[in-house]
């Protein structure tokens, strides 16, 4: 099968221990046609001499220097800019994938017809490796989705979330869509929700191909300590529900999830003892109006079934 660039493009801050990995799972891909274009924003350990060394003796690598203004969308707008390709994809510094991550997920989307592709993550400790081989040979299960039922499934974070990271696009599907730098939790689902209204459907394949890594201490809005930014996650959903108001099954979908964002901060800021009654109020009225539209949505993992009983127990934070 004649194949086509795919553009990979990695954000990178500090990630000495994880690079080499992250760039050695794409060099070994099955998919060989790729473009790897790095943006070291800034990085103050030895990031940029792992880089330095792999450009040299790789030439689809290409790396880039940043000043590093604390906002991964701005890195990612770098590296949006520079796309030459067909087909692009996003990697994270400290993640890794399996081997046939890019030729899967190359060959459904052509095979369908599809504007976009995702894969299953599998999410683990950075010191748990797992072969995960032999069960994606039994993972032979592909469904191909319209645009709204697609946005429907991120939305409620069940067949897959917003992570740009598990997805190949195509480039005609881009246009001058661009990461909101003023979003700093849910940048990703932004794109994702821009991006795919330009898609006509989506094509999602169960095998799980891409290692999402959690690592202690990481920067993440569940492990690290509660700060004003976290909500611009709630703003990201905000400005989703003003363009699905009209769509029925999509409004249920955004309206639950803010919902359960919403409780999740609630906890967090109880945890972190942070001290903002006119935030609590706000988040406790998102969390109150949430609830009949998580009874309603259909398409929520089981796991956030029992939420709509949450809303009783926020009356205690």
């Amino acid at each position: 099968m004649q194949t086509e660039k795919i553009d990979v493009l990695i954000p990178v801050y500090n990630c000495e221990k994880y690079i080499g990995k992250c760039l050695d799972s794409l060099l070994n891909q099955t998919y060989k046609d790729i473009n790897i274009i790095v943006n070291n924003n800034g990085s103050t350990d030895e990031t940029g001499e792992i880089l330095e060394d792999y450009k040299n003796k790789y030439k689809n690598i290409v790396v880039y220097e940043t000043k590093n203004e604390g906002n991964i969308a701005k890195a990612r707008n770098f590296l949006i800019d520079k796309i030459n390709s067909s087909y692009f994809t996003f990697f994270d510094a400290d993640d890794y994938a399996e081997p046939d991550f890019l030729e899967i997920l190359y060959n459904m989307l052509i095979a369908s017809d599809a504007d976009m592709s995702v894969c299953a993550r599998i999410r683990h400790k950075e010191n748990k490796n797992l072969n995960i081989a032999k069960r994606n040979k039994k993972l032979n299960k592909a469904f191909v989705l319209s645009k709204d039922v697609a946005i429907a499934e991120m939305l409620s974070s069940r067949l897959f979330n917003g992570s740009l990271c598990n997805k190949l696009f195509k480039k005609n599907t881009l246009g001058d869509i661009r990461c909101d730098e003023n979003i700093h939790y849910g940048e990703d689902l932004d794109f994702c929700f821009k991006i795919m209204q330009n898609c006509n459907k989506v094509i999602y394949s169960e095998k799980q191909l891409y290692h999402y890594i959690v690592r202690n201490g990481g920067g993440s809005i569940v492990t690290s300590k509660f700060n004003p930014k976290k909500l611009t996650c709630i703003d990201c959903y905000d400005n989703i529900i003003e363009q699905v108001k009209d769509n029925e099954m999509l409004n249920i979908c955004a309206r639950s999830m803010q919902g359960l964002i919403a409780t999740e901060i609630l906890y967090y800021i109880w945890r972190d003892k942070y001290k903002d009654k006119e935030l609590k109020k706000r988040l406790k009225l998102l969390i109150k109006e949430s609830v009949p539209y998580i009874r309603k949505n259909k398409k929520l993992p089981r796991l956030y079934k029992g939420f709509k009983y949450v809303w009783w127990l926020t009356k205690l934070l």
